[in-house]
C-alpha cells in the first residue's frame, strides 16, 4: 500500500511541494489560461481578421474609385459630343431651343437641392457671349452697352482655351470644389479614396467650328462646356464604405467566437496535458515513497542485525551476589564427619 506524504517517516527525503500538491488535488485547475493570455489570443485574432479586411476595403474601394474615374470621364466625353451636333445654329430661336434641351439634361438627376451631377452646360461665343445655357437667367441679353453683352463670369482664358483644338476634340479641365459641397460623415475617408488630382468638378469642353465663307476653311466660333461633378462617385463610395463598417463590426463580433473556439481547442488539450503531467508526478512520487520504503527497511533490518551481533559477541555478565537479608533464611548444614560433641 501507497504512503500518504504524511505518513512518510523522519530521515525520508520529501517530494517537492508542487509535486505533491498536483497529486492530492482531484481537480488540477489550468493555470496556462490566465486573462492576459486570453486577452492575448483575442487581440491576435482581431488583428489579423480586421487587419485582412482592412486591406481588402482599401484596395476594392481604391480600384472602385478608379473605375468610377475612368467612367465619370468617359461619360463627360460623350454628353459634350453628343451635344455638339446640336449646337450647329446660331440663331436666337435654335439658341432657345438649345438651351432648353440643355436644362433637361441637367434637371434630369437630382441627388439633393441644388446638387446635380451635371452643374451646367453652355455655348460661350468667343466675344465673350453666352449663347445658351442650361440657367435661362444666365444667357448673355443683348443690349445696347457692349460691356453688357459680354459675360463676366465665362468670358476669360480657362473657358476659351478649347478654341485652339481642332473639332470633337474634347479637353477636360478640373475646377475647384465649391464650398458647403457633400458635407457628409465620410467625406475625409472618401476624399481620401479618391486620387490626388482628382477635383470635385470638370469642364468637358470642345470648340464649335463653322465654315468660313470667304476661305472656306473651318474656324472656331465658339465652345460647348459641359460641367460635371463628382457628387455621384462620392455618394457611391460612401454608401459603399458604409456597408464595410458595417462589415467591420460584424467581423469584430466574429472575433470572440473565434476566440472562445480556439481557447477551447487549447483548454482541452491543456487538460489532457494536464492529465498525462499528473500521471507521470503520480509515478514518480510513486516510485520515491517505494524506494523510501526500502530504503527504511534496509536501515531497520541493519539496526537489527547490529544489536544482533552486540548481544553475540558480547561475554555473559558475573551473577550478582543476592543482597544479605536473603542469606538470613538459610539453613545450616554441618558436615556429618564432625565430632558429635561438637553438635
Amino acid at each position: 500500500m501507497v504512503q500518504s506524504p504524511e505518513e512518510v517517516r523522519p530521515g525520508v527525503a520529501p517530494l517537492p511541494a508542487q509535486g505533491i500538491q498536483a497529486v492530492r488535488a482531484d481537480r488540477v485547475s489550468v493555470k496556462s489560461f490566465t486573462f492576459s493570455f486570453a486577452l492575448g489570443i483575442f487581440l491576435l485574432v482581431e488583428l489579423i481578421l480586421l487587419g485582412s479586411l482592412t486591406a481588402f476595403s482599401f484596395i476594392s474601394l481604391k480600384e472602385t474609385a478608379r473605375q468610377l474615374e475612368m467612367g465619370y470621364s468617359e461619360r463627360g466625353r460623350e454628353i459634350a459630343l453628343s451635344l455638339s451636333a446640336s449646337a450647329i445654329s446660331t440663331d436666337t430661336k435654335a439658341m432657345a431651343k438649345l438651351s432648353a434641351i440643355f436644362g433637361g439634361v441637367v434637371n434630369k438627376n437630382q441627388y439633393l437641392e441644388g446638387e446635380r451631377p451635371i452643374t451646367e452646360i453652355f455655348v460661350l461665343r468667343k466675344d465673350g457671349r453666352v449663347l445658351a445655357h442650361s440657367d435661362i437667367s444666365h444667357v448673355t441679353v443683348r443690349t445696347r452697352e457692349a460691356a453688357n453683352e459680354i459675360s463676366a463670369r465665362y468670358n476669360n482664358e480657362f473657358y476659351h482655351s478649347s478654341l485652339f483644338y481642332e473639332a470633337n476634340n474634347v479637353q477636360q479641365q478640373n475646377l475647384e470644389k465649391p464650398e458647403g459641397i457633400f458635407h457628409g460623415k465620410n467625406s475625409f475617408i472618401v476624399d481620401s479614396l479618391m486620387s490626388s488630382d482628382v477635383h470635385y468638378s470638370t469642364d468637358f469642353s470642345l470648340a464649335l467650328k463653322e465654315t468660313d465663307p470667304r476661305t472656306k476653311k473651318e474656324k472656331s466660333y465658339a465652345t460647348l462646356h459641359v460641367v460635371m461633378n463628382r457628387l455621384g462617385e462620392y455618394y457611391y463610395l460612401s454608401a459603399i464604405l458604409n456597408k464595410y463598417l458595417l462589415l467591420f463590426a460584424i467581423v469584430f463580433l466574429a472575433g470572440f467566437l473565434v476566440t472562445g473556439i480556439i481557447l477551447f481547442a487549447f483548454f482541452l488539450r491543456a487538460r489532457s496535458i494536464q492529465r498525462e503531467w499528473k500521471n507521470a508526478l503520480t509515478y514518480l512520487w510513486e516510485n520515491e515513497v517505494i524506494k523510501s520504503e526500502v530504503a527504511h527497511g534496509f536501515q531497520a533490518l541493519s539496526g537489527k542485525l547490529s544489536e544482533i551481533e552486540k548481544r553475540v559477541n558480547q561475554p555473559p555478565a558475573l551473577t550478582a551476589h543476592r543482597p544479605q537479608n536473603e542469606i538470613l533464611d538459610a539453613i545450616l548444614l554441618e558436615n556429618a564427619s564432625a565430632p558429635l560433641n561438637n553438635r
